[in-house]
C-alpha cells in the first residue's frame, strides 16, 4: 500500500513572462543609452609603466648635476671682490700652474709696475745682447743701486742640489760672475714642484727694483725650460704668500737677458726658480733641466 507524504514539497514550472522580459531589455538599453557607451580600457604590463618613470628620474638626476656644475663655475662672484692683493700675480698655487700653452698675459699686482706688464712673462724677445763678465760693485749712477747675483757672483744658493750624471744637479762654466750657470733638475711634471729643491737669488736692498735675469746658451738638457716659473718675495729667503710670479720660456731666450718686471723691496728681494716641469717624452728621459744663471737688479729709493 502507497505511503502518502502529505507535506512533500511539490515542483513547480512557471513559463516566463514575455511582456515583463522585453519591460528590463528595455530598461538596461535605455541605462546604456544615458551612460553612453566606453570601450573597456587596456591592461598594459608593467614593465611599459615603469620605463617613463626611469626616464623622467635619469632627466632630473642630469638637470640637478648640471645645475650643481654651474653654482660651482659661476657662484664665487661675491668672493672675487676680497682676493688677497698680496697673492702672486699670476694666481699661481704653490705646487701648481697653468698648463704652459695656456699661461696668462700678467696683470698689476702689488709688487709689479703695470708699466711693465706685458714684458713680466718674458715671453716677448729681447734685443739686449748676452752679457759681459760683471762686477758686482753695488755701485749705479744718480742714485740707483745695482745688484748682480747668481752662480759667481755671490747671493746665490743652490737648494737641495745633489749630483747624479746627467739627472742631478749640473755646473757649467769657469765659475766666474757672468759665465757661470747651474743646470736644476725638473720635477718631472709640468703642475708640480719639488719642494725640496730649488735655486734662491737674494738682493740686500730698498725701493723699487727692476729685474731682468740672463738666460744662458745651451742645449735642452742644460737651458730646457719651457717655462721656468719663478717666485718674488719681498723678505729674505723663501716662505708663505710671494708677492709675484713670473715665468720664462727658457728655449726661446738662450743667450739672452730677459726684463721680468719691476718689484718692491723693503730691504730684501728674493726670487726663487721653481723646479715644475716635465723632463720625458713618449721615448723616455729628455734629461730637461732648468738654467740658473745671473739675475740682475737695478733699484731707486
Amino acid at each position: 500500500m502507497p505511503t502518502q507524504f502529505p507535506d512533500e514539497p511539490t515542483e513547480r514550472h512557471l513559463a516566463p513572462d514575455p511582456a515583463l522580459m522585453e519591460a528590463a531589455r528595455a530598461r538596461g538599453r535605455e541605462r546604456w543609452a544615458a551612460a553612453g557607451e566606453r570601450a573597456v580600457p587596456e591592461e598594459k604590463p608593467p614593465g611599459r609603466l615603469l620605463r617613463p618613470r626611469v626616464a623622467l628620474i635619469a632627466a632630473v638626476t642630469a638637470l640637478l648635476a648640471l645645475a650643481g656644475v654651474a653654482i660651482l663655475t659661476f657662484g664665487g662672484g661675491a668672493d672675487d671682490a676680497a682676493t688677497d692683493p698680496a697673492q702672486p700675480s699670476q694666481s699661481y698655487v704653490p705646487g701648481l700652474i697653468t698648463p704652459p700653452e695656456e699661461l696668462p698675459e700678467q696683470s698689476s699686482s702689488a709688487g709689479m709696475d703695470p708699466t711693465l706688464a706685458s714684458s713680466a712673462l718674458g715671453l716677448i724677445p729681447t734685443t739686449q745682447p748676452a752679457p759681459p763678465p760683471v762686477e758686482n760693485n753695488n755701485r749705479a749712477p744718480s742714485g740707483a743701486k745695482s745688484l748682480t747675483m747668481g752662480p759667481g757672483c755671490g747671493g746665490y744658493t743652490n737648494v737641495g742640489s745633489y749630483r747624479d750624471g746627467r739627472k742631478g744637479w749640473v755646473d757649467h762654466g769657469d765659475g766666474k760672475c757672468g759665465s757661470t750657470f747651474v743646470s736644476v733638475p725638473m720635477s718631472g711634471d709640468a703642475r708640480r714642484d719639488d719642494p725640496s729643491a730649488y735655486a734662491q737669488w737674494t738682493f740686500s736692498v730698498s725701493g723699487t727694483c727692476d729685474v731682468s735675469v740672463h738666460i744662458p746658451n745651451g742645449n735642452l738638457e742644460e737651458v730646457g725650460g719651457n717655462p721656468t716659473v719663478y717666485y718674488v718675495y719681498d723678505r729674505n729667503g723663501v716662505g708663505g704668500t710671494p708677492a709675484a710670479s713670473f715665468a720664462i720660456k727658457q728655449v726661446e731666450k738662450r743667450g739672452q737677458w730677459v726684463s721680468v718686471g719691476r718689484f718692491k723691496s723693503s730691504g730684501n728681494l728674493t726670487v726663487q726658480l721653481l723646479t715644475r716641469g716635465q723632463d720625458w717624452n713618449n721615448s723616455g728621459p729628455t734629461y730637461a733641466h732648468h738654467a740658473a744663471s745671473a739675475v740682475k737688479a737695478d733699484c731707486t729709493a
